[in-house]
């Protein structure tokens, strides 16, 4: 055997142990043990010892940190990213509602109507199954955090009279406040 094909089968060996390594550090699992955690906090005399404990302290807890900040960058993105396409989506259940509430009854009977009630009941149960709840405003106290007040009547002081769009709530969380006329006493 030659001095270069030598080589080539030393530098491949090197290699393929190489990826070995990195194949199981890609399937090691990368957990704090918190005994160790502790156990690196103690002094022990040897100062060059204490500040590698101490620099593996500090990149364990970092590394928590960062885990704990990207699951919650990743729900903060789904969250949006679910909003942003719901609110498209509710101006056309609200154009549906008008359309339902605003027909007269003598032409409320007939396919066309029964269809487009049909689509806007789907419409609701599809969203309400994708995680939106819809709530009625109607005879309730104002919330500041759930309703926009657009105008005031005689009325109830407090109390909802009419509402013009409902208001949703998406994972806990206001969607879209619900614009109400409220009775100012």
């Amino acid at each position: 055997m030659t001095q270069h094909s030598k080589d080539e089968i030393e530098d491949e060996d090197i290699l393929d142990e190489m990826q070995e390594e990195i194949e199981e550090l890609e399937n090691a699992e990368w957990e704090i043990d918190e005994e160790k955690v502790v156990e690196a906090a103690e002094p022990s005399g040897d100062l060059e010892l204490d500040k590698l404990r101490d620099t593996l302290a500090r990149t364990q807890a970092d590394y928590k940190n960062f885990q704990t900040r990207t699951e919650r960058d990743k729900s903060e993105m789904i969250f949006f990213l679910k909003q942003d396409i719901f609110k498209k989506i509710l101006p056309r259940i609200d154009d549906l509602e008008r359309i339902i509430i605003s027909t007269p009854e003598e032409e409320q009977k007939g396919a066309i109507f029964d269809w487009l009630k049909l689509v806007y009941t789907k419409l609701l149960d599809d969203v309400s199954r994708l995680w939106v709840k819809v709530f009625e405003s109607k005879w309730q106290e104002v919330d500041p955090e759930k309703h926009d007040v657009m105008t005031q009547v005689p009325w109830e002081e407090g109390i909802i009279q009419d509402e013009f769009e409902k208001w949703y709530e998406l994972d806990g969380r206001v969607l879209r406040h619900a614009k109400v006329v409220v009775g100012n006493g």
